[in-house]
């Protein structure tokens, strides 16, 4: 019975060392979560979505009239005759030579008449204080040529100047030659387009114009008229596409003689005199501006 009990244990040890060495051995942390996540990629892919398929979209329809514009651009002959064919050839053109700008212009001139009224003053008469009114009426064949004729009325008034040389001196300020009027026609150039931003960073747009030409100026002198010669310049501030402000000055030449003075023992020769005329105003413009 002893016998007995001892082969059945040694047998019993003998099958479980025998289990044990067919089981295969533990294996590391690291490997186990690298296997877990092949497993959560291959789970992924096999239930990934089908990729969307893309369906192209069919060319809009265009007009009769949208296909007669493009059969006439390309039947253009400027258009044939083109440097440019593709957008890669847009690298052949010379820097300011093919490539212009267009820029519109916010108050159009030609065609249209100028009336400008405004008031000014005489800044070089050392006797007398000298204030008018100024009208022009003008008419522009282009953007940058018009013609425009002018009038201008002056009333005087004694300085400070005169009345101490009429006191001390016992001259006569009032035989000094002035002009009270100025008529003239010019011959007006605008050469010059900008614009200017405020404050408010409003844009303005201006011309700035030069006039050439003569007229007649009344004074107080012993000829009454004489022919006056006429330059100046200003600039017009576009306030609309019918209003402007505009401001002028003006160079008048001419000669005079003055009135023979009681007190003088010689008789007084014709002389140059000049007038330096600053005028600002409102120009308005007509007709209606029926382009740009």
């Amino acid at each position: 019975m002893r016998y007995l009990i001892i082969l059945v244990i040694v047998n019993l040890s003998l099958k479980g060392n025998w289990v044990l060495a067919q089981q295969p051995p533990p294996q590391p942390q690291q490997a186990l979560d690298d296997q877990e996540v092949i497993n959560v990629e291959n789970l992924y892919k096999n239930n990934q979505a089908p990729a969307p398929v893309i369906v192209p979209k069919a060319p809009e329809a265009i007009s009769q009239k949208e296909q007669k514009e493009q059969t006439e651009i390309k039947n253009n002959a400027d258009v044939q005759t083109s440097k440019i064919k593709s957008l890669a050839d847009l690298n052949k053109l010379a820097p300011f030579s093919d490539v212009s700008v267009i820029q519109k212009k916010f108050l159009p001139k030609t065609g249209r008449f100028q009336l400008y009224t405004a008031g000014g003053l005489i800044t070089n008469s050392p006797w007398f204080i000298n204030l008018g009114v100024k009208a022009n009426l003008g008419y522009h064949f282009t953007e940058s040529f018009g013609v425009e004729a002018s009038g201008m009325f002056l009333s005087s008034s004694e300085g400070e100047s005169a009345k101490e040389i009429r006191a001390n001196n016992s001259l006569q300020p009032d035989k000094f030659v002035i002009a009270k009027y100025n008529i003239g026609l010019d011959l007006i150039w605008s050469p010059i387009y900008g614009k200017i931003s405020t404050l408010e960073n409003e844009i303005i747009p201006f011309d700035m114009y030069f006039a050439f030409g003569g007229g007649m100026s009344g004074t107080n002198a012993q000829e009454n008229t004489v022919p006056t010669f006429h330059i100046g310049t200003g600039q017009i501030f576009a306030l609309s596409k019918a209003m402007a402000f505009r401001w002028d000055y003006s160079w008048s030449l001419y000669q005079a003689t003055p009135v023979a003075d009681v007190a003088s023992t010689s008789a007084p020769s014709k002389s140059n005199y000049n007038d330096l005329i600053f005028t600002a105003g409102v120009s308005f413009f007509f007709p209606e501006a029926s382009y740009r």
